[in-house]
């Protein structure tokens, strides 16, 4: 499967079962209506199964990131990253970052 049709068919667990099309060009909502209308008919059917009360759909988060930069912008670049830079490791060890490779 080529990688755009994938991201077309591939229902992501991250953005509770929508796919990243229907996210960015927000169809989400259109699918979520029909999830939650479907939800509905069977909570109205069935309330018996649903021992937690009426289901909802759950949308897509917000914000999705790999690495996500901290919303605190008071810091130093450092702070940012999740791995030591050449500089950050030469200034503990006390050696320039030229002599680390």
């Amino acid at each position: 499967m080529s990688c755009a049709r994938r991201r077309i068919a591939q229902h992501h667990a991250g953005l509770n079962g929508f796919t990243p099309e229907q996210v960015f060009t927000g169809r989400y909502i259109e699918v979520a209506t029909a999830r939650q209308r479907a939800l509905n008919a069977q909570y109205q059917r069935y309330p018996m199964r649903f021992v937690w009360g009426a289901p909802q759909v759950k949308l897509p988060p917000q914000q999705v990131a790999i690495n996500p930069t901290p919303l605190d912008p008071i810091g130093v670049d450092a702070d940012r990253v999740n791995f030591p830079t050449l500089t950050a490791a030469g200034a503990r060890t006390g050696k320039s970052s030229s002599t680390l490779s």
